[in-house]
């Protein structure tokens, strides 16, 4: 069994507050987040959402080729491109995930 493990660390309150992830492997080492990167598109920082999509997009894509080598297809290259949206929704967020397949090459055998 393999386990992974993240932590988190977060000082101050609500819309002020600052946070760090952080993952064991040390793929993010204390990258920052907090309100203005998850609800107001700053482009310093990361969000959860973020994260996770790019955690969809990478499981899909592996999924992708192992089916395609089940199939007897062999792929050179998958590229896949994956966004989310945070809309406002009343007095809450609603999040829509959406994936885009951007191309991948099957070798001729």
């Amino acid at each position: 069994m393999i386990e992974k493990t993240a932590s988190v660390h977060w000082e101050g309150q609500g819309k002020k507050g600052l946070g760090t992830i952080s993952t064991e492997t040390g793929a993010l080492n204390q990258y920052p987040y907090g309100f203005a990167s998850r609800f107001e598109d700053a482009r310093a920082g990361t969000n959860p959402e973020e994260i996770l999509v790019a955690a969809h997009a990478a499981c899909f894509t592996m999924a992708f080729s192992f089916a395609c080598e089940k199939a007897g297809l062999a792929t050179t290259n998958v590229d896949t491109t994956a966004s989310v949206r945070l809309s406002k929704q009343s007095e809450g967020f609603v999040s829509l995930t959406a994936f885009f397949i951007g191309g991948g090459w099957l070798d001729d055998r």
